[in-house]
C-alpha cells in the first residue's frame, strides 16, 4: 500500500513539473504581449479608464500623468472617447494628453431633429447629446470630410465644457481659403470669415491658400476676429510619431499621399502595410501613420471603415499650358488651381508653365481641380 501510494506521489510530481506525458512537452507558454508605444501619437480616444487614468488612443494604452488644452490643466475627467488628442511620452510614469479639438465655441442653432447644428458660424451634422443646450460651449472633435462645399468636417465627437476657464475660448480649424491681404480676411470651411492681423501669426510663417490653420479668437457678429494663427503641419512629427487621420489625396504610383489636408508622406519599398495593402491606400481612407522624417514606416488601415468622409473625387490630365494667372493656370481648355500643398517637379514653377508639356494630379476642393504635383512630360 505504501509503495503504491508513493507511486502515485511521483506519479503527481513528475506530471506536474512536465516530465510525463510527451504530449505536454510540444506545447509551450507563449511570450507576454508587449504594447510598443510610440513617442508621440495624434489620434482620437477609444477609450478612458478614470479609476486607473488611462486611456486608449491608436490602440495602445497610456498612464495619464497629465491633462492639458493649450496652456490649461484639466482633470481626466473631461477626457471622452472620440475626443481627438495628441499624446506625448514624458518617462515610465507616464504621458501628457493635449487636448486638441476642431473647434471650441458656443452653441448658437440646433436643429429640432438635433441633428445638426452650428459652432462658430459653422454647420454641423452630429446626433447631439440631450444634456447640449443652446448657448452651451463645447468641443467639437473632427475629421477632414469631402462635401459638395470643398473640404467639410466629420464630426467624431461633441462634448460639452465644464470647466469655466475653457469657456470663453474660441477656437477653430480648417483649410484656408480665399486669403486677401488687402482687408486682411480669409475663410475657414465653407462659410467662415475670419479677420487677422500679421503679427497674430505664429512663427512669421506666411498665409496661402490650402494651408491647415488653427485659429483662436473671439466670434463677433458672425465673423471670427483673431487672436492667434498658426499654421497645422506634421513638420515637428519627426520621429516615431503615429498619426490617425483621413487620406486627402494620393499620387498616381501611391509613392505620396497627403493626411489630414496638412502634410505629405512618402511612400517606400520599407513602408509595411497593416490590415490593407498599397493598393488600399486612397482617398477617404481612414489610417494611422506611423512616420520618421516625412516617410511612413507604418500605414495601418481601420478595419471596418467604410469610408464614410464623403465621395473624394481626383484626377489626372496632361497638355500644354495655354495661359498662367495668379494661383492658376489653364490647360486643354480647363482651369487648374495652385495651392501651398502643390508640388512643381522638375524644376518647375508656377511663373514658368506657360507652354510646357505637363501633367497634373490633383484632388477636387469646392469644385476647382486644384494641383498637387506637376511634373514636365514628353508629348
Amino acid at each position: 500500500m505504501k509503495k503504491l501510494l508513493l507511486a502515485v506521489v511521483i506519479g503527481v510530481a513528475l506530471s506536474g513539473c512536465g516530465g510525463g506525458g510527451g504530449s505536454d512537452e510540444s506545447k509551450s507558454t507563449p511570450p507576454p504581449v508587449v504594447d510598443i508605444k510610440p513617442t508621440a501619437a495624434q489620434g482620437t480616444i477609444k477609450s478612458v479608464d478614470y479609476d486607473y487614468n488611462t486611456i486608449n488612443v491608436n490602440g495602445h494604452s497610456y498612464k495619464v500623468e497629465q491633462v492639458k488644452y493649450g496652456s490649461q490643466v484639466l482633470p481626466i475627467t473631461s477626457l471622452k472617447p472620440d475626443m481627438m488628442v495628441e499624446v506625448s511620452m514624458l518617462s515610465r510614469s507616464g504621458a501628457v494628453v493635449s487636448v486638441e479639438p476642431t473647434m471650441v465655441g458656443v452653441v448658437t442653432t440646433i436643429s429640432a431633429d438635433r441633428k445638426t447644428f452650428v459652432v462658430n458660424g459653422v454647420t454641423l451634422s452630429f446626433a447631439l447629446d440631450r444634456h447640449i443646450e443652446l448657448h452651451d460651449w463645447v468641443m467639437v472633435s473632427s475629421l477632414p470630410q469631402a462635401t459638395a462645399d470643398g473640404l467639410g468636417y466629420k464630426v467624431l465627437s461633441v462634448v460639452k465644457i465644464e470647466q469655466e476657464d475653457v469657456a470663453g475660448q474660441y477656437e477653430i480649424e480648417g483649410r484656408l481659403s480665399g486669403l486677401d491681404q488687402n482687408t486682411q480676411t480669409f475663410k475657414l470651411g465653407a462659410t467662415t470669415k475670419v479677420f487677422f492681423t500679421p503679427y497674430i501669426i505664429e512663427d512669421n510663417a506666411k498665409l496661402m491658400n490650402g494651408q491647415w490653420v488653427e485659429v483662436k479668437g473671439h466670434m463677433i457678429n458672425d465673423e471670427f476676429h483673431a487672436s492667434e494663427v498658426e499654421v497645422e503641419t506634421y513638420d515637428d512629427f519627426d520621429n516615431d510619431h503615429e498619426i490617425e487621420g483621413i487620406v486627402t489625396w494620393v499620387n498616381s504610383d501611391k509613392s505620396q499621399f497627403e493626411l489630414n489636408a496638412r502634410g505629405r508622406f512618402i511612400v517606400n519599398a520599407l513602408t509595411r502595410f497593416e490590415d490593407g495593402t498599397k493598393a488600399r491606400l486612397a482617398a477617404g481612407e481612414l489610417v494611422e501613420v506611423t512616420a520618421f522624417n516625412g516617410v511612413a514606416k507604418e500605414i495601418e488601415f481601420e478595419r471596418g471603415f467604410g469610408g464614410e468622409t464623403g465621395n473624394w473625387r481626383e484626377f489626372d490630365r496632361e497638355g500644354y499650358v495655354t495661359s498662367v494667372g495668379d494661383e492658376h493656370f489653364r490647360m486643354a481648355g480647363e482651369t487648374f488651381y495652385v495651392d501651398a500643398y502643390t508640388e512643381f517637379e522638375d524644376f518647375l514653377t508656377l511663373e514658368t508653365l506657360h507652354g510646357q508639356y505637363v501633367e497634373v494630379e490633383g484632388v477636387i476642393i469646392n469644385g476647382k481641380k486644384v494641383a498637387r504635383e506637376i511634373e514636365r512630360e514628353d508629348d
